[in-house]
């Protein structure tokens, strides 16, 4: 089962704004995130998705194509359905679930003014469950593994770098203005993959 150049960047727009969310979240606490630790936020989620969409690649094509494309939507709905829980204004009940803002605070502890290596790549560890999950579930293009890479990387590098200067300029606004919207295209491309 293949995907569309669209689909594919589209997705790896999406499954990114955890990256900006995250990126926000220290943005708005003025947290400094040196360039090592943006490459190895950036890298490390590349590398997983990737992997993951290769390896989603062999399981597909061992699975007959209408359970393809169950499997794909139940996947990707079940994700929008936590981007959108991860949208919800801060609850009680949030404050000790997992979503982004929680996670960003749990790994940065060291040093508050300062996102190490090793948190960065906890950090990375953690926002890429979904990445691997999508991955898996729709797998990738047929093009080398270096030029996916490069992609997932690089939109990865993007959106984190965004998220921390959105942060500073508007540190008085909500990162959650941003979740929903990955929610809601997720749970588009979830239909999609339905056609």
């Amino acid at each position: 089962m293949t995907i569309s150049i669209y689909f594919f960047i589209l997705l790896v727009i999406v499954l990114s704004l955890d990256a900006f969310a995250a990126g926000f979240s220290y943005g708005m606490g003025k947290v400094s995130v040196p360039f090592p630790s943006l490459i190895i936020i950036a890298l490390l989620s590349g590398s997983m998705l990737t992997a993951s969409m290769l390896a989603g690649n062999f399981i597909l094509g061992l699975i007959p194509a209408g359970l393809t494309k169950g499997i794909s939507f139940f996947v990707l709905f079940l994700l929008s359905l936590y981007k959108f829980y991860d949208a919800l204004p801060r609850l009680h009940l949030k404050t000790h679930g997992l979503t982004t803002d929680t996670i960003s605070e749990k790994v940065n502890k060291e040093n508050k003014a300062i996102l190490s290596g090793k948190e960065a790549a906890l950090l990375a560890f953690a926002l890429s469950v979904d990445n691997i999950s999508a991955g898996l579930c729709t797998g990738a293009l047929p093009l080398p593994v270096f030029v996916l890479l490069l992609i997932t990387t690089a939109i990865h590098f993007v959106s984190i770098k965004l998220g921390i200067l959105t942060g500073s300029l508007l540190a008085e606004k909500s990162s959650h203005r941003f979740t929903w919207l990955g929610g809601l295209i997720l749970m588009i491309l979830a239909f999609y993959r339905l056609f």
